[in-house]
Order: structure tokens, then C-alpha cells, then sequence
């Protein structure tokens, strides 16, 4: 009974995979032999997720296999093909991402929000890989994702746009580059800044000052001007300044968060960053007529929903929890758990999909 349910839950998650994802384990050179415990695409594709699923080393999922009798592997081989399998789950992955972009609805603003996660191997200090994605609203589905080291840094520039999305970032994408990316793309962008990391000029092609601005806003009010981003070889982006100025609680809790931030880096916070921490800045070219200033500050409050996203990644499906010190299988395994993501995801999201079995049938596995 027990391996009939797992053979029909699998059944379930391999009806969602994406067309051609048996084939792509040969083009893209997981599977080099035509026999061998591993050599089929399903079987080896059920052992490498349900090692990632399962947080389970080596040698733990290669006895599972062989009870679940889906393959006689040894951890040596499991963990050499492991090797292999990088660009195969990146085109189930992207291929995935690619049918959930097909069935968004056309609207005339989608909210689309981009960030990153960072996961680091075994006694690492610092971050090894990064996880930027894009999570669309109202569903908050994953849309896109790309796996890169850590030299792989924010930007729009990663992310496909198209005319009506509103693509929502934190101050990393705050720059020329993404900003003009976005808006080739006939997008809008709406981006959180600081006072001096985003250059922005006036239609007299003067520098805005942003806190100079903001410091004749009284706690709890909001204004706006109009402002341009210059993206090098690309004509002017045009958009406006939002800022808010933080109620006075807000602000002191806001200073202290910036203080504690630079101490971690062994730093002090200078008087400026101090100032700026009491205002809040959102850059964006969406424009009035179809979001109002207020409307901009909620929109980006939105943002927890793209964290609430990464914290279920982290505590549900444990992502980062690196198995070990290689940067292949390290790649391997984080994209073994984006396709469990976005299974996931896509039985959420199915109202007509089957329903879980009953309690009593854990018992009997």
C-alpha cells in the first residue's frame, strides 16, 4: 500500500514536469550511458529530487533507493552522477517557469517582485550561491529564477519584462542599468533607493538631492517630483520621486537598524546615512494616472510576500542546507530544490488537483 501511494504521488508531480524533460537528460548530458542502475531519466530524476527533498546524504538516499526499488546505486555513483545533473534540472526548471509565465493573465499592471537568496556551502563564511527570482502577484507563483555564484549580482537586467509588468525591487536594483533594462522592455519599474545610490536628475538636468528634499517633510508625510534615471547609451527613463518621511517611532527604529548594520561590518554610520534612515525613497515610472503616491508605498509593502516566499523555500524545503563542499553537486542540489519549489507551487495553485491522502496511509509507509 505504502508504494503504491508513493508511486502514485510521484505519478502526480511527473504529470506537472514539462514537456521534453526526458529527452533534455540526454542533450543536456545527465544520462551518458544507455545502461545502468541510473540510465532512465525517471528514475534518476526521482532519486536526485527526493535527495534534495529529503535533506538525506549520499549514502541515506542510495539505501532509500534501493528499499523504494528504483535503482541499486552505490553513494559513489549517486554522487558522481550528482555531478552531472546541473543544466538538466536548470531546463526543467526554466521550462517550468516558462508554462507558468503562459498562464498568467493579461492585466494592465502585474506586480512582479524580484530578489535574491543567498546560500553558502559547509563552513563557508560568506555567501557561495545566489537565488534571484521573480514571484508574481497576485497568485505568488515563481515566473523566473537563475541560480548563479556569488559574483552573480541583483539587477533587473536578469529578468524578462513585458508591457504592464511592474517589476518591484529593494535597493540592490537600484540602478541605471536595471532601470533601463525594465524600460526597454516597455515595463515600469518601482525601486526603493537611499539618498546617494541611485543618480537622478531633474528636466533642467540637474542632480536631485533626494534628502534635501525630504527634509521639509513634516513625520507621516508624503510628496513627489518628477525625476529621471540616465542609463549609459540610452535615452533619459523618465519616472518620479516618491518619498515618505517616517513617524518619529518608525524613524528612531529605522536609525537603530542602520547602526546595528554598520557595526556588523565594523563600521560607523555617518551622519548622513543616520539622516537618510528617517525617510523612506521609491523611485518609480509607473505613471500618476495609473498609481497615485500612496498606492506607489503600498505597492513596495508588498515586497514581505516575496520574503514569505524564501522563508517557506528555507523552512519547508530546508534550501541552502548545502550537503557539501563542491560547487557542482552544490549547483545540483539547489536546483533540486528550486523543481521541488515549484512542483509545490503548481499543485498549490491547481484547485482541481488531487487531493493528499489520508493520514491513516502515512502510517502504513
Amino acid at each position: 500500500m505504502a508504494a503504491n501511494l508513493v508511486d502514485d504521488n510521484w505519478k502526480l508531480l511527473r504529470g506537472r514536469l514539462p514537456e521534453g524533460w526526458r529527452a533534455a537528460a540526454k542533450t543536456t548530458r545527465a544520462i551518458r550511458r544507455k545502461a545502468g542502475p541510473l540510465a532512465r531519466p525517471e528514475v534518476l530524476l526521482r532519486v536526485v529530487l527526493g535527495h534534495a527533498a529529503a535533506n538525506k546524504s549520499f549514502g541515506e538516499t542510495a539505501v532509500h533507493a534501493k528499499q523504494a526499488g528504483l535503482a541499486a546505486v552505490s553513494k559513489v555513483a549517486l554522487f558522481k552522477r550528482e555531478r552531472n545533473c546541473g543544466d538538466w534540472l536548470e531546463w526543467i526548471a526554466n521550462s517550468m517557469l516558462r508554462e507558468t509565465m503562459s498562464e498568467l493573465p493579461e492585466q494592465a499592471l502585474r506586480l512582479r517582485l524580484i530578489d535574491a537568496t543567498c546560500a553558502s556551502k559547509p563552513g563557508s563564511k560568506g555567501t557561495d550561491f545566489r537565488l534571484h527570482v521573480c514571484v508574481d502577484l497576485p497568485d505568488r507563483r515563481f515566473s523566473q529564477a537563475e541560480l548563479t555564484d556569488r559574483r552573480g549580482g541583483e539587477t533587473f537586467a536578469r529578468f524578462r519584462a513585458s508591457p504592464g509588468d511592474v517589476m518591484v525591487g529593494d535597493r540592490g536594483y537600484a540602478s541605471a542599468r536595471g532601470i533601463g533594462h525594465v524600460a526597454l522592455e516597455g515595463a515600469y519599474s518601482l525601486v526603493r533607493t537611499n539618498a546617494s545610490s541611485l543618480p537622478l536628475f531633474a528636466a533642467d538636468g540637474g542632480r536631485i538631492d533626494p534628502l534635501a528634499l525630504a527634509r521639509s517633510l513634516a513625520p507621516g508625510e508624503k510628496m513627489e517630483v518628477d525625476a529621471d534615471v540616465r542609463p549609459r547609451g540610452q535615452e533619459a527613463v523618465l519616472g518620479r520621486l516618491c518619498l515618505l518621511a517616517l513617524p518619529e517611532d518608525g524613524a528612531r527604529k529605522a536609525q537603530r537598524r542602520t547602526a546595528r548594520q554598520k557595526s556588523r561590518k565594523q563600521r560607523r554610520p555617518g551622519v548622513r546615512a543616520l539622516e537618510s534612515a528617517k525617510y523612506v525613497f521609491i523611485f518609480t515610472t509607473v505613471p500618476r494616472n495609473l498609481m497615485s503616491t500612496a498606492q506607489v508605498f503600498a505597492v513596495y509593502r508588498l515586497r514581505w510576500q516575496v520574503e514569505l516566499a524564501f522563508k517557506t523555500m528555507k523552512t519547508v524545503l530546508r534550501y541552502g542546507d548545502l550537503p557539501n563542499r563542491r560547487a557542482d553537486t552544490g549547483r545540483t542540489w539547489l536546483l533540486a530544490k528550486l523543481v521541488c519549489a515549484l512542483l509545490l507551487d503548481s499543485l498549490i495553485a491547481d484547485r482541481e488537483a488531487a487531493p493528499f491522502p489520508p493520514e491513516h496511509a502515512y502510517a502504513a509507509a
